[in-house]
């Protein structure tokens, strides 16, 4: 029988080492660099970025000449034109022509160098937009990487209140048994077990619920099971908000991507003006042109002869005044110049709230420290009262029902010490954020 215990206990000990290893272990910097990696919307923002290098690319290449070449073969019947002689015959015979043109533009109000400058910025703006969305995934999975790490703690202060309830159980067992307590008093300790029992299977929900949009942030399979990995403790300290508010602000102003996107948008705006204005100037361009034909009409001269005979080239420049096109570019640069003005009131109005929020954060933090104090203080206090009174119980000193009370105390503040605690982690990493512009659950 032994043997066929151990045989059994080992079994059970690999199955354990099987579970605990397909289990995949995460700090909070593994699920960023795995967020990071395969957010799908992060990857549509990278998309975007190479389509706005293709666009400045493209800008750039106005200011080559444009090449292009033709060629055409014709076949006439009857009474025609002979491209050697440019008379009238009346036979059948076949032509082609070829042709090669150049362009180039000397001068067009400096549109081409203007548009060059606004396709960087729109590339500068991708990449913002793209520095942003990487912001709110790590501010999202922050927020639920806190969550899980509370719900992991207060599941097992749950658990740990029902050990408890169940001890308690047994002792009021024994005493009603020896006629020292009413059955009543065991109905309300099973009515106390069974409320943590609910509390407990409503909690582990709630952690299954966040685990899931965890694995959904991180594109991971559904039915991998993951573990979070808790952030080493530190020592809290308050944030001085009246020595350091500004310096925090001006540089979260210019790091914060949701910012400079505002910044990006108002030189845009501005480099618009110069775009639009560069219509009212006239266009100056040169064109090259060289040609030649062959026709099978004339049975004296061969093909090189023809087209070196027939070779015609020509160099011209062209000037385009505009005159008056129905007010079109006036009214064009007057809403250019209010969309300057438009974006430069969104860059301050996004300043100003980024200082709000940044002031916020700081208040909040440091209300979290002092809410992290309190709780401190008031769940060693409840602990003391409640290993107190759990020894007096057991003395029979005290009644079921005050013994509750103070363990209901005790819970309460267990659980606003964990909640205080992890909202303080929260709070002062969000004020790191926007101060160095990295999150680090600290």
């Amino acid at each position: 029988m032994k043997g066929k215990n151990k045989f059994w206990c080992s079994l059970l000990g690999l199955l354990f080492c099987s579970i605990v290893s397909a289990q995949r272990t995460l700090t909070f910097e593994d699920c960023i660099i795995i967020a990071l990696k395969n957010n799908l919307t992060l990857k549509n923002s990278r998309i975007s970025e190479k389509i706005a290098n293709y666009q400045l690319n493209n800008s750039k290449t106005k200011l080559l000449p444009s090449i292009d070449a033709s060629v055409s073969n014709n076949y006439s019947w009857g009474r025609g034109v002979d491209p050697n002689t440019n008379s009238y015959i009346n036979q059948q015979f076949k032509s082609y022509n070829g042709n090669i043109g150049s362009s180039f533009i000397l001068f067009n109000g400096f549109s081409n160098i203007t548009g060059i400058k606004i396709a960087k910025q729109e590339l500068e703006l991708n990449k913002t937009i793209t520095q942003k969305i990487k912001n709110e995934i790590t501010i999202d999975i922050a927020s639920k990487f806190i969550n899980v790490l509370f719900l992991q703690e207060i599941i097992k202060s749950n658990e740990d209140q029902i050990k408890s309830s169940t001890r308690q159980l047994e002792i009021i067992q024994i005493k009603f048994e020896q006629g020292y307590l009413l059955e009543s008093e065991i109905f309300k300790i099973k009515s106390q077990k069974a409320s943590e029992e609910l509390t407990l299977i409503n909690n582990k929900n709630l952690l299954s619920m966040n685990l899931l949009d965890i694995k959904q942030f991180l594109n991971l399979p559904l039915e991998e099971e993951i573990l979070l990995i808790s952030p080493q403790e530190k020592l809290f300290s308050k944030i001085d908000i009246q020595s350091n508010n500004i310096t925090i602000v001006e540089n979260a102003a210019s790091l914060n991507p949701g910012y400079l996107i505002m910044k990006i948008n108002e030189q845009k705006a501005k480099l618009n003006i110069a775009y639009t204005k560069s219509s009212r100037y006239p266009t100056v361009a040169s064109n090259f042109n060289l040609s030649s034909t062959y026709s099978n009409s004339n049975p004296f001269q061969n093909f090189n002869d023809q087209v070196n005979n027939n070779l015609s080239y020509g160099l011209s420049f062209s000037l385009l005044i505009p005159i008056f096109s129905q007010l079109n570019n006036h009214f064009k640069i007057k809403e250019s110049k209010l969309i300057y003005e438009k974006s430069k009131n969104e860059t301050q109005i996004e300043k100003n709230r980024l200082s709000k929020v940044i002031i916020q954060a700081i208040n909040d933090a440091n209300a979290s420290f002092t809410k992290y104090e309190a709780s401190v203080l008031s769940y060693d206090f409840s602990k003391k009262s409640y290993e107190a009174d759990l020894l007096k119980f057991e003395l029979g000193k005290m009644s079921v029902s005050e013994l509750l009370i103070t363990k209901n105390n005790f819970v309460n503040a267990q659980s606003q010490l964990i909640q205080a605690k992890y909202e303080l982690h929260y709070n002062q990493s969000v004020v790191n954020f926007y101060r160095d512009n990295v999150f680090r659950l600290e």
